[in-house]
């Protein structure tokens, strides 16, 4: 069974604001699921390919 993770873990595993990571949902830059009408879930393999993707980019910003 995938792994996930809420938003805000991402947000502390990234060192980032939760708004900032609800922003890249939104923009669809991270691929997240739906878990409740306010509550988002990232699959592990979706952000292990957002940072492959990311760290290709040169988006360290």
């Amino acid at each position: 069974m995938e792994e996930f993770y809420t938003l805000q873990e991402i947000a502390d595993m990234l060192k980032i604001h939760i708004e900032t990571v609800r922003e890249l949902v939104r923009k669809k830059e991270l691929p997240a699921i739906k878990a409740s009408r306010r509550d988002y879930r990232v699959r592990r393999s979706a952000f292990e390919e957002f940072l492959r993707k990311r760290s290709t980019t040169g988006d360290d910003n």
